[in-house]
């Protein structure tokens, strides 16, 4: 089966429509990539947090292009605290940012009744989504490059930090450990300009990555590293090479080959949307 790839420049499919959600206090900034005609099914995405979506965010709005292209309706936004929508960062946790998502999927549903609504996370997104497949609040979820659990993705993006120490600061400099102290000490640490809490530390730590116990078949998992198939679980786990750092870090004039990335995807959505499948697919 061909799938049309988005590229910088190309026609887009259908409508963008950027707005603003009220949720509880705050505005949660969602764009709506809209089908002309009646979607083949429709995408909920949920990305990653903090400086790491802002990286990404070229290769996000690609991959929502592309999903429009080949008849979805996509859904795409910023959890509380982060990019465009409202709210201050340092209230936000897993939870509240597991809450956004389950708005969006809320929204999504009310505007297409009858649809399957699929969610696709990376990194955060993806132990977020899988939390929602799990309460089956989708009807599909497709996890990107999800992290054994939270709190070591947060552990591995602090030494993000301690390489931005050592290139402003002169001296003794903190080490990992000292930081996640003081994040356990109730104190703020300021990563990559957003300040961590310890509620966010913490909350991090009940979200762990693991193959649902229910509705196995609706899920799939993409590693971007690499790996070869003997070190993949099973059938409902591929992974593909993406080049690094230009899949989180874009240049001007370089736009990342991540043909077989969104092919991939593609495919395993065009199954899950298949209605021969009743919601049984690998």
């Amino acid at each position: 089966m061909s799938h049309a790839i988005y590229f910088p420049h190309s026609p887009i499919a259908g409508r963008e429509t950027p707005e603003y959600l009220d949720h509880k206090g705050n505005q949660l900034y969602v764009v709506h990539h809209q089908q002309p005609k009646e979607a083949v099914a429709v995408v909920v995405l949920a990305g990653p947090m903090s400086l790491e979506r802002s990286q990404s965010y070229l290769t996000w709005v690609r991959w929502a292009r592309t999903l429009a292209c080949n008849g979805y309706d996509v859904y795409r936004f910023d959890y509380r605290g982060v990019g465009e929508s409202t709210g201050a960062f340092r209230e936000q946790t897993f939870d509240t940012w597991l809450d956004d998502l389950r708005t969006v999927v809320a929204l999504a549903r009310s505007r297409h009744t009858g649809a399957r609504v699929l969610a696709n996370g990376i990194r955060l997104g993806a132990l977020l989504s899988q939390r929602c497949h799990d309460e089956a609040s989708v009807d599909g979820c497709l996890l990107w490059e999800p992290p054994v659990n939270g709190n070591a993705m947060l552990t591995d993006m602090l030494r993000r930090k301690l390489a931005a120490d050592y290139i402003e600061q002169v001296g003794e400099r903190k080490t990992r450990e000292a930081y996640i102290a003081d994040l356990e000490a109730g104190l703020d640490v300021e990563v990559e300009g957003y300040p961590w809490t310890r509620a966010l530390w913490r909350s991090s730590k009940d979200y762990v990555f693991a193959e649902p116990k229910q509705r196995s078949s609706t899920w799939h998992t993409i590693y971007l590293d690499g790996r070869g198939p003997e070190k993949l679980p099973n059938a409902r786990y591929e992974s593909v090479k993406v080049p690094r750092p230009a899949f989180w870090l874009q240049s001007q004039h370089l736009v990342a080959d991540l043909d077989d990335l969104f092919t991939k995807s593609l495919g395993w959505m065009a199954r899950c949307s298949s209605p021969v499948n009743n919601g049984s697919f690998t």
